[in-house]
């Protein structure tokens, strides 16, 4: 069995920590992805799915219960469109939408389903809904986008040199050592 050194059982002891900790920022980086994700990407998929439902039924209980649903998960208000924000993925007037949605729905729901007025209120909510769908696609890339997301992925990164810079240092002092000992 070789007889190792005090510098390289330190050599491999920081290594050791030194991989632990790399592995656990991996670990930390994937779970707060996730987090992120299922925070603010995931309501608007359900969103969108629930939309997608209301064009394609027509009665009024189930699409306001749905819409009730929607408006619960979008945000309340602002645009994630940093640079050049457009109405279209501006939250607040989706929420807007939504409502006049849910107040069409209502008064429709007292009319009889084979009125005009009864497809004429439909059609505009079926069409409604389809335009929202395509706003929260346009809004969804630019929710990866936001300010906690830049600065945990900086933070990140900058964690993961630093361990690679102090393990390159301690490698550097450890060849100096053994070049002394030589």
């Amino acid at each position: 069995m070789p007889v190792t050194s005090g510098n390289q059982r330190m050599a491999n002891t920081y290594y050791k920590i030194a991989m632990g900790g790399i592995m656990g920022l991996i670990v930390l980086g994937v779970v707060m992805a996730f987090e992120e994700y299922s925070t603010t990407i995931y309501p608007l998929d359900q969103a969108r799915g629930l939309l997608l439902r209301i064009q394609a039924t027509s009665d009024p209980q189930d699409i306001h219960n749905d819409l009730k649903a929607v408006k619960a998960l979008l945000p309340p208000s602002g645009n994630p469109v940093w640079i050049f924000p457009t109405d279209d993925t501006d939250f607040g007037l989706m929420q807007n939408d939504l409502t006049t949605m849910l107040a069409t729905t209502d008064k429709v729901a007292t009319t009889s389903p084979d009125s005009a007025a009864f497809h004429t209120g439909m059609l505009n909510v079926h069409y409604q809904a389809s335009a929202i769908v395509f706003n929260l696609l346009d809004a969804t890339p630019y929710m990866y986008v936001s300010i906690s997301n830049m600065l945990f992925g900086c933070i990140w990164v900058g964690v993961i040199i630093g361990i690679f810079a102090m393990l390159k240092r301690k490698r550097e002092r450890l060849r100096a050592y053994e070049m002394e000992d030589n």
